[in-house]
């Protein structure tokens, strides 16, 4: 009896010790931390310093938006991140694009994007269902979700001006309490089935269903939006594979 007792707990330990190491199994470290190793697009205007993957500079604006996209596919998974600007003017943007490809002859990828930073509050009508309370000034596109240049058009409201759409806006008032604007913020994509949710610092600003016919699994990039000058920081790339 007091021998069955012993081997419970012990039982019950090593049953815990598999079940994490499971878990870990499926993960992914996407950035090593000091190359680009794994990644394709500009070396020039992507670079690795202090354990980050940088997009752009302090010394000139970027022409127009860069990619650095995976060399691999992923279809369904949990993507965690860190990101930051460093910027004179908090009128910045990036994104994490997912289940996305290049658009051939461009410079832009094709589809869903986890956006970061800001835009003109009065263009959130022309490309969303959504109308801020004031349309003046920026609003934080943190956290939001974004779809763009797929062939089908008809996917977008304003095409003739840029084929995107806005399918969530994040809550403004919600972003500005979690958000850190000048350090590190933890992004959280979440892509199963027809299903996506992000999360910025563990706190969900987006959720939505897929109901199109579009690919389920493409590369993950990091976008270094055009205008500046400014820096785009990411770090801790890390994919847990899901199964279906």
């Amino acid at each position: 009896m007091i021998i069955k007792n012993i081997l419970k707990p012990i039982a019950f330990f090593f049953s815990i010790v598999l079940f994490i190491s499971c878990g870990r199994s499926d993960e992914i470290k996407l950035f090593n931390g000091e190359s680009l190793e794994g990644w394709e697009g500009s070396n020039t205007v992507f670079r690795v310093e202090k354990g980050a993957i940088i997009g752009g500079n302090l010394e000139k604006p970027i022409d127009k938006s860069y990619y650095l996209c995976t060399e691999q596919k992923y279809e369904n998974f949990e993507l965690k991140l860190s990101a930051k600007f460093i910027t004179n003017d908090i009128n910045t943007n990036g994104g994490i694009s997912f289940r996305a490809k290049r658009v051939p002859n461009s410079n832009e990828v094709m589809g869903y994007q986890a956006d970061i930073g800001y835009i003109d509050a009065g263009a959130i009508p022309q490309f969303s269902d959504f109308t801020p309370k004031d349309t003046t000034g920026l609003y934080p596109l943190w956290g939001s979700l974004v779809d763009e240049n797929r062939p089908d058009t008809s996917r977008y409201p304003r095409p003739d001006i840029f084929p995107v759409i806005i399918y969530k806006v994040a809550d403004k008032e919600l972003i500005e309490e979690i958000i850190d604007p000048n350090g590190w913020n933890e992004i959280n994509i979440k892509a199963y089935g027809p299903d996506i949710e992000i999360k910025i610092n563990g706190v969900t600003t987006a959720e939505f269903t897929e109901k199109g016919d579009v690919p389920g699994k493409g590369c993950i990039c990091l976008q270094a939006h055009s205008g500046g000058p400014y820096e785009i920081y990411y770090k801790n790339i890390v994919l847990n594979q899901l199964e279906q």
